[in-house]
């Protein structure tokens, strides 16, 4: 951590602008600043490939779009949750360009906590990560659940943020993210998939594919490759 520098975008001036407007007018304007910023950072030694991005839900395809303005040259990509609705769900999807895919990043990692609810059910990464098999209500949100319903919209922001919980969580050095590489949630639970591939969760381009793993409830979420 010591060695990196990070720099942060404050959403908060722009939470009453209407979702649909966001997406469609302002997103790609704030892409577009954003790539420039990146490109500039190449006067003081750091080429787009030594940048990584870090969004959820509407802003993990802000920054595929800054991705894709690089034409693919930016280093990494996180994205936690990539919103679905505007996205890869429902009557208005965004065009190509404006979705995150793999081809905006050399290397394109995507946590999952909320399929096809208010995230992607598209898998858009190199690395495809599904916590607690990607699906809502994440255990996490059982307090919600119990309270409000499956369907409640607190619930599903519970879910959808809960990828931010977990991505957060590894920034404990004492906490390693491993998952396990398998063919689907149905085989990871059954135990059908190499428990001796469970490599740690980074950005470095290593393990393509899709990966599970199980949390707990309750922080740091005991974060484990096998269900089995």
């Amino acid at each position: 951590m010591t060695n990196n520098n990070y720099c942060l975008i404050d959403f908060e001036p722009l939470t009453n602008i209407e979702l649909e407007t966001f997406v469609e007018k302002m997103s790609p304007r704030i892409a577009t600043y954003l790539a420039g910023f990146v490109q500039s950072l190449s006067a003081i030694g750091i080429p787009p490939r030594m940048v990584s991005l870090v969004g959820e839900g509407l802003t993990a395809h802000l920054a595929g779009h800054v991705g894709a303005i690089l034409e693919g040259h930016l280093g990494t990509i996180i994205a936690l949750d990539p919103m679905g609705p505007f996205f890869t769900t429902g009557p208005k999807q965004q065009t190509k360009r404006l979705t995150l895919d793999r081809s905006d990043a050399r290397w394109v990692q995507v946590w999952y906590t909320s399929l096809g609810q208010l995230g992607s059910s598209t898998p858009l990464g190199h690395q495809n990560i599904y916590i607690n098999g990607g699906l809502h209500p994440q255990p996490y949100c059982a307090c919600f659940t119990r309270t409000l319903g499956v369907n409640n919209l607190l619930t599903e922001l519970c879910s959808h943020y809960f990828a931010v919980k977990v991505f957060k969580a590894t920034f404990d050095p004492s906490i390693v993210l491993t998952a396990t590489r398998c063919r689907n949630y149905k085989d990871f639970l059954a135990g059908f998939c190499d428990k001796r591939k469970a490599p740690r969760v980074t950005g470095d381009g290593t393990d393509a594919g899709n990966f599970y793993l199980e949390t707990s409830c309750q922080p740091p979420f005991l974060l484990s490759p096998l269900a089995v």
